[in-house]
């Protein structure tokens, strides 16, 4: 918000009004556009979760004490402690019902659109004679009046030739509104398939050209403007009933001019400044933010590699690159820094390894590589192959008692928690307790769309993980093993050891890495094997075609799709230069199916010509791993952790989709399968 000048239109809306009622009004602002974004940009059209969330709030709204969620969800937290009591308190008397009544339309509209969007029928067919209404629900116009009638603490006639005017040049300045954003939003929702815009409906009532749409919606617009100046020209214009008629022309006027700034220097508006014949949705450029993208990435990653090698992403204001060759030139290039990590995972856990760079990296990465291989690999083996020997074998007892077993929650998800509490030393019975927690923290690093009931599960799993080990850093502190924890908590850094907050956030670090990440690789692993019969007959008898079939999947779907990255100076990559101080999403995903690097890139071959050694250390072709400085530390470690699929094989041969059951992948920047519904020949 801060970068997009999106504020100006708030501060236009406040006219410099006396303070506390002016932040309450860029406050609700605030509060308005975050909602639009969840919806617009989050998955908020899965499994009612929209639709709860407005009954939660007008609960809230209500006074009424059923608003089941509302202290889980930090807008429905906002809301009924910080914004509603506030704004009760300055509504004149008699207003709080029409408030509360705008804001209930505003939420049934975006239900309405998100309803639409899923496909059920009648929910957003609408005509050029209601959509006006529609709009205004939902661009929350009346919200919007109603506050700045609160800020300006305005008492505008509600009867009588002028209450009947006022009426009329809100729903004026309204449209005027909504309309502008609807003519300059049209490229982007097109591409999206968004029907809640006046040109798209224009477009289809009038039967005409996009070029007659948008030339029409303009007349429109300007004819709105006129009918507000005829209105405002034959009302009263004396006293301090003219005050809100004064106003909503201020109001007109100034947010017009940001709202047509804000979106002529927006890059998602790619037609605007062309003749509007040009409107042309293959030269907007995809955004990461937009849902296509986690129902099936891959066709879109081929549309960037294509057209978009290097991509300026507006919305999630980030350079993208996404062909192999710009995408391991990024990662080892130190010019591209990790600092990101400041603010992607810096709130939750502080300054990790991953937010290091130089010799600071260098020794801190040293503590922690000896636990990853040799000796101590090798002793691991052990509580490994175990484990995945009782997984698999309680696996099987459900496919022979039930009919069949969920491989995600009966061996992906039990295996690789084992194995981390292994290297740090911690009681493996509280493997279930710690899961939750890592989990929590991984969705705060990889939610790019920045949803506030994620962020705040995140905060609130690295305090319980924190406290968790609190006692297990002093016990270590006093009586060192051989295992990664007694490591942290002993081994100097520069002539000191490292702070108890320090050794916290590196324990969630290897939590997330070795264990979140590595039970969505096992997930997409068992998902390729099961759609590959043939393959699976081979692997389960051939070790090394195993590991074969195991860095197969790694670089055909790898579980972290992206991996952020900061200029601190201009770099020239092969498909172009990325300014200073950019914010770099490369994408591991797309770069693993680039064509130019790999052979039929999108088939699932266990016999590609890579060693398979290589394929686990720094220098494999596929960037499942990440490249350069910041090259997964438990490489290898994952490498054991594919190997104890044999186990699994063994004891459910011939896995195949249960009845019924087709696996679904979702995520971006973290992918996988939340289900492995299978059967197998026993």
């Amino acid at each position: 918000m801060e970068t997009s000048g999106i504020l100006d239109v708030g501060l236009a809306l406040t006219g410099g009004g006396e303070q506390e009622r002016a932040l309450l009004l860029m406050q609700w602002f605030v509060w308005t556009l975050v909602l639009d974004d969840r919806v617009d940009d989050g998955q908020w059209a899965d499994d009612g979760v929209l639709k709860r969330f407005a009954q939660r709030a007008l609960c809230v709204l209500r006074g009424r004490h059923d608003a089941d969620g509302a202290d889980e969800d930090p807008m429905l937290k906002v809301l009924a402690e910080d914004l509603l009591p506030r704004t009760r308190r300055l509504l004149a008397s008699g207003k709080e019902a029409a408030f509360v009544g705008h804001v209930g339309r505003h939420l049934e509209a975006q239900c309405r659109m998100v309803g639409h969007r899923v496909g059920q029928a009648d929910t957003l067919v609408l005509t050029l004679e209601e959509y006006p209404a529609f709009r205004a629900d939902l661009f929350g116009v009346d919200i919007l009046f109603d506050l700045i009638e609160l800020v300006h603490e305005l008492q505008p006639p509600n009867t009588g030739v002028l209450g009947a005017g006022v009426s009329r040049l809100r729903a004026c300045a309204g449209d005027v509104l909504g309309w502008v954003n609807d003519l300059y939003s049209l490229e982007k929702d097109l591409l999206l398939g968004e029907h809640a815009n006046l040109v798209k409906v224009a477009h289809r009532q009038w039967g005409c050209s996009w070029q007659q749409a948008v030339d029409g919606v303009r007349d429109m617009i300007c004819d709105r403007v006129s009918a507000f100046e005829k209105e405002r020209s034959q009302l009263p214009g004396t006293g301090g009933e003219a005050a809100e008629v004064r106003r909503l022309a201020e109001v007109l006027a100034a947010a017009m001019a940001d709202v047509l700034a804000w979106h002529q220097t927006s890059s998602r508006y790619h037609w605007h400044g062309r003749p509007v014949a040009a409107v042309d949705t293959r030269r907007t450029p995809p955004s990461l933010m937009w849902t296509q993208f986690e129902r099936d990435p891959f066709p879109v990653y081929a549309r960037l590699r294509a057209h978009f090698p290097l991509m300026r992403d507006e919305p999630l204001d980030a350079w993208v690159v996404s062909r192999y060759r710009d995408v391991r030139a990024a990662l080892c290039d130190p010019r591209f820094t990790s600092d990101n990590y400041s603010w992607q995972s810096g709130p939750m856990v502080g300054r990790i390894l991953l937010e290091m760079n130089g010799s600071e990296h260098t020794a801190h990465r040293a503590v922690m590589s000896p636990a990853f291989r040799g000796r101590a690999l090798t002793a691991l083996r052990g509580a490994a192959f175990d484990a995945a020997e009782e997984l698999a074998g309680r696996a099987a007892e459900e496919v022979r008692l039930q009919g069949s077993t969920d491989l995600v929650t009966s061996f992906c998800q039990g295996l690789p928690i084992r194995v981390m509490t292994a290297v740090l030393g911690l009681p493996v019975d509280d493997a279930p307790r710690l899961r939750p927690w890592y989990n929590a923290g991984m969705s705060f690093v990889a939610d790019h769309r920045q949803d506030p009931a994620t962020l705040q599960r995140g905060l609130d799993a690295s305090k319980a993980l924190f406290a968790y080990l609190e006692p297990h850093i002093d016990a270590r502190r006093a009586e060192p093993g051989d295992d990664l924890l007694s490591a942290l908590c002993t081994r100097e850094i520069d002539g000191r050891l490292l702070t108890d907050r320090e050794v916290q956030g590196t324990c969630s670090l290897l939590l997330a890495a070795g264990a979140d990440t590595s039970e969505k690789a096992l997930a997409l692993f068992l998902t390729n094997l099961v759609e590959h019969p043939d393959t699976q007959t081979a692997v389960a008898d051939s070790p090394d075609l195993l590991e074969a079939a195991w860095a197969e999947s790694l670089r055909r779907d790898p579980p972290t799709h992206v991996i952020v990255r900061q200029t601190a100076q201009a770099v020239d990559l092969p498909s172009g230069t990325v300014p200073a101080g950019s914010t770099v999403a490369c994408l591991l995903a797309s770069a693993n199916r680039d064509p130019e690097f790999f052979s039929d890139p999108d088939r699932f071959d266990v016999h590609r010509p890579e060693r398979i050694d290589r394929e686990f250390a720094a220098s494999a072709t596929h960037l499942a791993f990440g490249a350069g400085r910041h090259f997964c530390l438990g490489a290898h470690l994952a490498r054991l952790l594919g190997q104890t699929v044999s186990v699994l094989l063994r004891h459910l041969p011939g896995l195949q989709w249960a009845d019924g059951f087709t696996p679904v992948p979702h995520g971006l920047i973290s992918r996988t399968t939340p289900h492995l519904k299978v059967t197998a020949r026993l």
